[in-house]
């Protein structure tokens, strides 16, 4: 089994590369990512694919 859970948000965005695609999760503002996405535009890949459903 794949372990999914990690020590930062920093160590989570690390494999997330120029181009790749991301799908984002949550409801409205209370379910929505945020620091997870803070760390992505921190990260600085570029000509991401964001896939986003009922995100707020």
């Amino acid at each position: 089994m794949i372990n999914k859970l990690y020590d930062s948000v920093e160590s989570a965005m690390a494999d997330i590369h120029d181009g790749a695609t991301i799908l984002i999760g949550g409801f409205g503002l209370a379910g929505m990512p945020a620091e997870l996405i803070d760390a992505l535009i921190a990260q600085g890949a570029r000509d991401l694919t964001i896939v986003n459903n009922n995100a707020g």
